[in-house]
């Protein structure tokens, strides 16, 4: 009887820790899996890639940064080329003009610190850089 109530509990503890897992594992929006994050830009420039390359890769993952002011001087410190930076900036400012909606923080999505954004339906032209 008593070896029946332990093996109940062992199931019972395999069942929630597999769970926690699962749970742990999903709670990374799917949304954030496209995106292309600042933390993964700032390591793209360490490995010393091109800031053409970044930006390529910036306006292919179709990612919005919405970047508060302590978070540009940090990544200005940190040695991110001035280009990659403007272009990070100029996501948001040519996104909010095409997609009013992005001035709601309810249409953001924060992760590692940083807020992110994906319009659906939103063209290539809206990564495109101009002359």
């Amino acid at each position: 009887m008593q070896r029946l109530i332990v093996d109940k509990w062992r199931l019972l503890l395999a069942v929630l820790v597999s769970g926690t897992g699962l749970i742990s594992c999903s709670s990374q929006p799917s949304s954030v899996s496209s995106f292309l994050t600042v933390p993964q830009i700032v390591a793209l420039s360490r490995k010393g890639v091109p800031a053409d390359e970044i930006i390529e890769k910036i306006q292919r993952s179709h990612t919005v940064y919405r970047l508060l002011p302590n978070q540009i001087e940090n990544l200005k410190r940190n040695g991110l080329p001035a280009r990659v930076l403007r272009y990070l900036q100029k996501t948001y400012r040519k996104a909010l003009l095409q997609y009013p909606s992005l001035s709601d923080w309810d249409n953001w999505t924060l992760y590692e610190g940083y807020w992110y954004a994906s319009p659906s339906g939103a063209g290539p032209d809206l990564w495109l850089e101009e002359p």
